[in-house]
């Protein structure tokens, strides 16, 4: 735990609890580690709802915690399920839950219990689909997510030696039956002879030869990715990016270049991942070209205007039907997710019954379309000026019948002066209610995530 450090003098740990063997040991560690040093450790179990005996499964977890003096909370995955690419979707939700709880109760530092075998595993997978050293480097033992830091403890360590941990301890564990079932890819290359070490050396010591060489190559790659980002990229709170594209455009490693793209695209873009790495070649390209002035990609718009590359989300990319915002949530001070890139939370309010709220993009308000409060926002809002029509139609409006209430990342009393200036009455009705509200851009994975990192071998056996 040291090599993540600093910790606070009284560390607080958030671990992620599904009730296996792994994340079970990593609870008791993290605790016995935390208390130590006069910390505690707060345990995090998601109710993914898959299963019907997946809410007794997490009230199980919660009482075995409670046994070594664990604190514990479940966190409910809501709503419709998605048909396809399940684990893939169940993984990104279940982030996105922790991240919010985490952020929820004070907590910077959230532990998940991914190990050598895990690891091993990933690589193998990124290989078989013929992934570039970045990937073939596994995953980094630490990584920001939007509010709170993912620490990877126990990535050196073997599955076996965890279970040894809990044996030693007496402590139970349940066995999740998706982890047996052969139609997800990891179980399939978990299954394999040579993953299971049953040759000599085998797809295991390849992987680990693979990986040492992909670490150093990462960090060769990422040591020019910082710079470049930190030198060429900023992001307006609006959540459009504006790139110094000479620096982009002349930068040495196309490689490099391409990475720098696909960090911004993604996190304009909202998503987990970067658009595919021959995509990113072939935008590299064209803007290299000036085949076109716009290039659609990700989910963004990659816009080259005079000397620079504007990223923006492209509207007809989004959902534009208007999101409802839950009045009780409003009143009782929470937060609103929109388009994975946005927040918006409200710390008081007061409104009426019958008011219904939503967020859409700004082009779904009527104000957007005249010229004049086009005009007005660029005059009172000088980095406005500048950006691309399409990218002001992205940005997230929150309004009302009577019309247009805030604009995510400008200030609300600035606004209201834009909508006098250019002679849009506001709406009536206006001071009956007030509400004091935060937009933030938190887009799920940040622009940087400082580099890779690894984790020595362990020098003794954690039981």
């Amino acid at each position: 735990m040291q090599s993540f450090g600093p910790f606070e003098a009284k560390p607080y740990l958030a671990v992620a609890v599904s009730g296996g063997a792994d994340s079970i040991a990593l609870a008791l560690l993290a605790h016995g580690w935390a208390s130590a040093r006069g910390g505690k450790v707060i345990a995090m179990t998601v109710d993914h709802g898959l299963r019907d005996d997946s809410a007794a499964e997490a009230h199980w977890v919660g009482q075995q915690l409670q046994n070594h003096g664990i604190a514990h909370i479940v966190l409910r995955w809501i709503g419709p399920k998605p048909k396809g690419a399940m684990q893939e979707k169940a993984r990104i939700a279940r982030y996105r839950l922790l991240d919010q709880a985490c952020e929820d109760h004070g907590v910077f530092h959230l532990l998940v219990a991914h190990h050598h075998n895990d690891q091993s595993e990933t690589i193998a997978m990124r290989q078989s689909r013929g992934s570039r050293p970045m990937g073939r480097a596994g995953m980094s033992a630490r990584r920001f997510l939007t509010s709170t830091r993912l620490l990877r403890p126990l990535l050196s360590v073997d599955k076996a030696d965890l279970i040894a941990t809990l044996k030693e301890r007496g402590q139970e564990w349940v066995e999740d039956p998706s982890n047996q079932n052969p139609k997800f890819e990891r179980v399939r290359i978990r299954q394999t002879d040579e993953l299971l070490g049953d040759t000599a050396g085998g797809i295991v010591g390849e992987v680990e030869k693979t990986q040492s060489d992909a670490i150093e190559t990462r960090h060769e790659i990422e040591a020019q990715l910082a710079r470049l980002l930190a030198q060429s990229v900023t992001i307006l709170p609006v959540g459009v990016a504006v790139v110094d594209s000479d620096a982009i455009l002349s930068c040495s490693d196309d490689d490099v270049a391409c990475y720098a793209l696909g960090h911004v695209i993604r996190t304009i873009g909202g998503m987990v991942y970067m658009p595919p790495f021959d995509a990113l070649s072939s935008l590299l390209t064209s803007l290299k070209m000036h085949a076109k002035p716009r290039i659609s990609l990700g989910g963004c718009i990659v816009h080259q205007k005079a000397g620079r590359l504007y990223i923006y989300r492209e509207v007809g990319r989004m959902d534009q039907t208007p999101q409802v915002v839950d009045a009780n949530l409003v009143r009782s001070g929470g937060r609103v997710i929109w388009d994975h890139r946005f927040e918006w939370t409200v710390s008081a309010a007061t409104i009426a019954p019958e008011t219904v709220l939503y967020i859409g993009p700004l082009m779904l308000c009527d104000v957007f379309h005249t010229k004049a409060f086009r005009a007005a926002l660029g005059q009172f809002f000088a980095f406005i000026a500048e950006l691309p029509r399409a990218a002001l139609a992205s940005m997230p409006a929150l309004y009302d019948k009577e019309g247009l209430l805030s604009v995510g990342g400008l200030e609300v009393s600035k606004l209201s002066d834009v909508l006098s200036a250019s002679g849009c009455a506001e709406p009536q009705g206006r001071g009956e209610y007030g509400m004091d509200g935060r937009w933030r851009f938190a887009p799920r994975i940040p622009l940087w995530e400082s580099g890779f990192k690894s984790l020595p071998n362990p020098v003794c056996l954690l039981a």
